[in-house]
């Protein structure tokens, strides 16, 4: 029973989590994060027949961020020189397939991710997929994100830009 509960509150946490990034309540956001975060999107690679682990950087990223970047990042997107995100991006964000992989002592969580993008007035709208990993501590009475590895579908990614969270 407290492995159904748990991976309730993880999924309520995911949950609210996308909620946050497509209301653009950035603030809110960033609150679900640890002081140490890792927040990470590697590139995919074409290397090998079979998709694996092996097919993604381990020095090469799309982002690499901490929680003083992911401020920064914030900040901007509330000033006047967010260029990249004007006018802002209306995003959807799917979370599907919650498998708690391990629980102690943080709690280790794959899902699958589906972000639709719109931009202004484009005809055509961004989809962007992929397996997150993230790793969450429990601090308090609340999860915060210590660690997410984005592992993008796409190798060649047919965005403008990536100026979004994922």
């Amino acid at each position: 029973m407290e492995r159904l509960l748990l991976q309730y509150e993880v999924e309520q946490w995911l949950y609210r989590e996308a909620e946050y990034l497509d209301h653009l309540d950035f603030q809110s956001w960033l609150a679900l994060m640890a002081q140490d975060v890792v927040y990470q999107m590697p590139i995919c690679m074409n290397v090998a027949d079979t998709r694996s682990a092996q097919d993604y950087s381990r020095e090469t990223f799309i982002f690499n961020d901490d929680r003083n970047t992911l401020q920064m990042r914030v900040d901007r997107l509330n000033t006047d020189f967010a260029w990249a995100e004007s006018p802002p991006s209306r995003t959807r964000r799917l979370v599907t397939n919650v498998r708690l992989v391990e629980v102690e002592p943080e709690i280790t969580v794959l899902c699958n991710v589906l972000i639709y993008r719109s931009r202004g007035a484009d005809i055509e709208a961004d989809l962007i997929s992929g397996e997150r990993k993230d790793v969450l501590r429990r601090e308090g009475d609340s999860l915060k994100l210590v660690r997410r590895w984005f592992l993008i579908d796409q190798t060649t990614i047919n965005t403008r830009n990536f100026a979004i969270f994922v």
